[in-house]
């Protein structure tokens, strides 16, 4: 005979449940009964006690309980159990076997991730809440474990289920399931802890009755309903404290609160509330920094309580929770007290509130919640969770690659990478991975990164190590080109210098100097060609330069951009790797997003970009044209931080630099890296370091220095002014 029984189950969820629901799930318990035997009846039975009661869940979720020893054992089939008893039931018993499928050794090291993989992978918050009620009832019948399987679940438990509860306001849950576990996996601190409390109990007890008796003194006073008693705080959230002050137990104050429940109507429990915290504070003086106002804004839970903190007798601070009598109900036992204090919540009730369980699982994602009123979650849209061979946890971006996890891992592993094996079937490195994947890499000595690589590739960690090893390849190929160059001149009397090269390259029709080294490092150059080349070149000629730029061109910056770079060559495109191996900006010029700009073939390598605006840039344009590259900003660089600096001139007013500096950080929000300030005959220079976006943003800070009063002149500088 069982100790509980199908009609009393069906008592405590009669609010819940719809008459509709009654029947699927009396079918599904007579199907359990009948072909399964009385331990798994005894089981979901349970289970479903604990998912109605302590939980709240409602018609579909019991039937689905119900089910799913039978779908385990392969008693009932997909279409089946899709034509008997529809598709929602049909999903949530799929998301739970498929969670039920996740690897959870390792949850203790990647908690988070874990906790989001199950959230992806359940896609109906019924899953998560029916996880929870049977890790609660493996929980308490832990003893049918061996030592091994405690450890695992108690493990598993604290990392995941015990936060889902608390997120959840599960509060009764979640801390039994902390208990639990400790007292399984730190049995010996548990027991310290534990004995502390015991034998300080009548102390402890002595001083709450000491404490609380001026306040019931004063609520009787005024004839208010209530009860009021002290609470000891659970031994895991003291083995917490103790870790986090990393103090002795004898140090900690706070192991208790005392709790004030008040009896009274709905309307009135805010201003009942606050008025206890009146009395409570004319009594004991309150400590305003730990006031916590979860009645005017509940926690998304959906917890309310007023708490503060007060002196007490002896001068100990002593945590006072307030609340009503509904209050406390639904912050003990969450979701599953609601339905004592609502009307109609047989028509709307239980949806509206696992709409409000999806907000709450998704409170640390960006998307948005679906319009209809089902309770399916799409969670972390941009984010998929992996399986390393081991068992650990990767995140990585949706539609990320085999080789995109191989470089998460290492750039040795990435730059190797030759395939993949996803769920021990081998794949390409192009094969695309979803949630859950155990992903093993497989590596060869001959594999080396190549360019296309960068069309599938979908993390800026791939892609970054890609372009490093091509640039790194290619720097190689420059200097090996460049000895060989340099050797091959040497042979036929040409010193090698810039008015060489520049022969050169004006014979061979390259527009760089790297490409002419690649071609030699390629062995794409005819060497007979170029020593005929210089043998009938008058000796006048050689050393006449390569080219002139008119000065007055280059003061026009339309006309020298038209003539230096309206060529035909490809565009370096300055996107989010600014600090990438590929290029730098410039020290002397500090270029930002917005700014005109070029790049320059530097002598050791690498490319510097540099402003129209930058004193050298004539130079460079001048003596050495064949190192310059045409450069453009992508739409895409939105976050890079660049540092600029302003020079400020105005009267030496005592206001003028707080002005200055509040209308930066308040108004417009700009971090400010330094500001140095000299003053003479009356008026001031400021040189400013900002860290700014763009050039639109730095106009817009140039416009909102000059508009205050005093300022003379506002213009960007560089550093080498």
């Amino acid at each position: 005979m069982f100790t509980i029984r199908i009609e009393d189950i069906l008592e405590a969820a009669r609010p819940i449940i719809k008459e509709r629901d009654l029947p699927f799930i009396m079918s599904a318990y007579n199907s359990l009964e009948t072909q399964l035997t009385k331990e798994y009846l005894a089981k979901q039975l349970e289970i479903a006690k604990s998912a109605v009661t302590e939980i709240g869940l409602g018609g579909k979720a019991l039937t689905s309980i119900f089910l799913l020893p039978l779908y385990q054992e392969q008693k009932i089939a997909d279409d089946t159990l899709i034509q008997e008893y529809g598709q929602k039931v049909y999903d949530i018993i799929h998301g739970f076997v498929r969670v039920q499928k996740i690897d959870t050794s390792k949850s203790k090291f990647h908690s988070e991730n874990f906790i989001r993989l199950i959230l992806t992978q359940a896609h109906d918050v019924r899953v998560i809440l029916i996880l929870l009620a049977e890790k609660l009832y493996e929980l308490r019948h832990i003893e049918q474990h061996t030592p091994l399987e405690k450890d695992n679940l108690c493990d598993e438990i604290a990392s995941l289920y015990a936060p889902l509860a608390h997120r959840l306001g599960l509060y009764q849950i979640k801390t039994e399931m902390e208990e639990m576990s400790m007292k399984y996996l730190h049995n010996d601190i548990y027991k310290t802890i534990a004995k502390k409390l015991a034998e300080k109990k009548t102390e402890r007890n002595k001083y709450i009755e000491s404490f609380i008796d001026p306040i019931k003194r004063e609520l009787d006073k005024r004839d208010i309903s209530y009860d009021i008693k002290g609470r000891p705080k659970s031994i895991f959230s003291i083995w917490n404290k103790l870790k986090k002050s990393n103090t002795e137990f004898e140090n900690i104050y706070d192991l208790f609160a005392i709790r004030i429940i008040i009896d009274t109507d709905y309307e009135q429990e805010k201003n009942e509330c606050w008025n206890i915290y009146s009395i409570v504070s004319d009594i004991y003086r309150p400590n305003p920094k730990r006031l916590r106002d979860w009645i005017s804004t509940p926690k998304p839970s959906g917890y309310e309580s007023l708490h503060t903190t007060v002196l007490g007798p002896e001068n100990k601070w002593v945590e006072v929770q307030i609340r009503t009598k509904r209050m406390d109900e639904i912050a003990e036992k969450g979701h599953a007290a609601h339905w004592k204090y609502k009307e109609g919540t047989r028509a709307e009730g239980e949806l509206n509130w696992l709409a409000s369980v999806r907000q709450i699982l998704e409170s640390d994602s960006k998307t948005e919640l679906e319009e209809d009123k089902n309770s399916r979650m799409e969670l972390y849209t941009n984010e998929i969770f992996v399986f390393t061979p081991k068992g650990d946890l990767c995140k990585l971006r949706t539609q990320s690659t085999v080789l995109d996890f191989a470089y998460e891992i290492h750039s040795n592993i990435g730059n190797s990478c030759s395939a993949g094996k996803v769920n021990n079937k081998v794949v390409s490195i192009k094969h695309v991975l979803q949630n859950g994947d155990k992903v093993e890499i497989l590596t060869s000595k001959q594999q080396t990164p190549k360019r296309d690589w960068l069309s599938f590739v979908q993390t800026s960690k791939a892609r970054q190590y890609i372009k490093k090893y091509l640039r790194d390849i290619q720097y190689q190929n420059v200097e090996i080109g460049k000895e060989i160059l340099i050797r091959k001149l040497q042979n036929i009397k040409v010193k090698f210098g810039d008015d060489a090269i520049h022969k050169i390259l004006k014979h061979c029709g390259f527009k760089h100097a790297t490409q002419l080294y690649i071609a030699a490092s390629e062995n794409k150059l005819d060497f007979a060609k170029i020593k005929t080349l210089f043998a009938d070149t008058l000796k006048p000629d050689i050393n006449k330069k390569p080219i002139t730029i008119d000065t007055q061109e280059f003061q026009e910056k339309l006309t020298f951009k038209k003539n230096i770079l309206n060529e035909t060559e490809n565009i370096l495109i300055i996107d989010d790797f600014i600090d990438s191996i590929d290029y730098k900006l410039a020290k002397c010029c500090n270029p930002i997003k917005g700014d005109d700009i070029f790049g320059f073939v530097s002598v050791g390598g690498g490319i510097k970009i540099h402003r129209f605006t930058c004193p050298n840039a004539h130079n460079m344009i001048e003596k050495y044209p064949y190192r310059i590259l045409k450069a453009q900003w992508t739409h895409t660089v939105r976050t890079h931080e660049f540092h600029v600096g302003i020079r400020i001139i105005g009267a030496d007013e005592i206001s003028i630099v707080s002005n200055i500096t509040q209308m930066l950080s308040d108004d417009l929000k700009i971090r400010i890296r330094h500001f140095n300030i000299s003053s003479r005959d009356g008026n001031f220079e400021g040189l400013l370091s900002l860290i700014i976006t763009d050039s639109a943003l730095l106009s817009k800070i140039l416009d909102k220095i000059m508009s205050i009063k005093g300022v003379y002149s506002a213009e960007r500088y560089d550093s080498y002014q």
